[in-house]
């Protein structure tokens, strides 16, 4: 994806204390793995495992040898980067900086 949509590009703390970097709110269900494979290719980042439900999807991912979940929530629509860690957290600031 060589435009990638990134019109919601905010860091939020979620209620587990970790940070969250929001990327966009103007895609679909079928558009999230396209979305994530071009995130990822901006960032040299690496799908390790894909969870997939109803309303949701959050995929493990790894990007500097961190891991991250790369969720899209439906309601409401939000694409996010997770951090799981306080490293996590660190390195959300740099790919923030990094996409704008």
């Amino acid at each position: 994806m060589t435009n990638l949509k990134l019109d919601a590009l905010n860091i939020d703390i979620l209620r587990s204390g970790r940070a969250c970097l929001n990327l966009t709110s103007r895609i679909n269900w079928e558009d999230f793995p396209d979305y994530a494979e071009g995130l990822l290719d901006l960032l040299d980042g690496k799908i390790e495992k894909k969870s997939d439900s109803f309303d949701i999807r959050v995929w493990e991912v790894t990007i500097d040898s961190e891991i991250f979940c790369l969720t899209f929530d439906d309601f409401p629509v939000m694409v996010s980067l997770e951090s799981l860690t306080p490293k996590g957290d660190l390195l959300l600031t740099d790919f923030k900086n990094k996409l704008n």
